[in-house]
């Protein structure tokens, strides 16, 4: 009992020392050769086994600072409050608002996750749906609503790429002027414009323009109709009988 109490003192020293320590580094100050024994004195000082390095290193608890992810690191050694890889994983995935791609999950962990992943799908643990041709990972329970906000942050993003990406409206002059221009014209002029430039930038021409003007998509689609049909009336706004009924005197 005595040997028991020492090397316990002994085991909690060494922590305090170095952190982190391997299984070979315990049985030494425990005094034993057994994995049992060793594992059961881990236990009852609340110690982690890193997911990195097949868990060869050990610390404690009262020891690490975890980040919002429950994931804290010692020398590129790296420990979860969930324990293992697949816990880990699984809980990330389960706090996330819109999933996560294997890559970004891979950034959070510093290690591998396509064999623990697969095991999380296989055993039902969390779903996956593919977007752009990668595996987002999603939770069983509220992971449609984690899908539809990724696809929407998708979508954003690729506006905004779309929109810095248009040719002649690459700096912030060319835009104020053209916001400058397109206040001194008419509903039809607008339409007819940026219906034009719609042309000359082809495909998705109508969206990113509209992205970059505010004008809606439709108002320029219109102008780029009226431009290809080649029916356009001089000097007037709007067709005949559009508009605000006149008012009759009696």
């Amino acid at each position: 009992m005595r040997l028991a109490k020492y090397s316990h003192r002994k085991l909690l020293g060494l922590f305090s020392r170095d952190v982190v320590l391997t299984l070979d580094s315990i049985k030494e100050a425990l005094g034993t050769t057994s994995k049992a024994t060793v594992f059961r004195k881990l236990k009852s000082l609340g110690h982690r086994a890193s997911y990195s390095h097949a868990g060869k290193y050990h610390t404690l608890d009262e020891l690490a600072s975890y980040n919002k992810y429950g994931i804290w690191s010692f020398n590129q050694i790296y420990f979860s409050q969930q324990g293992s890889l697949v816990d880990t994983l699984e809980a990330i995935i389960n706090k996330s608002q819109e999933g996560y791609f294997a890559s970004e999950l891979q950034t959070l962990v510093h290690v591998r996750v396509f064999n623990a992943l697969t095991q999380l799908v296989v055993s039902g643990r969390v779903l996956r749906e593919q977007i752009a041709g990668e595996y987002l990972y999603i939770p069983k329970v509220l992971g449609t609503d984690q899908l539809a906000r990724r696809k929407q942050s998708i979508m954003l993003c690729a506006c905004k790429e779309e929109k810095v990406l248009i040719p002649g409206f690459g700096s912030e002059v060319v835009t104020d002027c053209l916001q400058t221009f397109l206040s001194i014209l008419d509903e039809r002029q607008k339409r007819l414009y940026l219906g034009l430039e719609s042309m000359k930038l082809g495909h998705g021409g109508d969206l990113r323009l509209s992205q970059l003007t505010g004008i809606n998509v439709k108002t320029i689609a219109k102008g780029r109709r009226e431009l290809s049909s080649k029916n356009i009336t001089p000097g007037r706004i709007r067709k005949v009988g559009s508009g605000r009924s006149s008012i009759k005197k009696n």
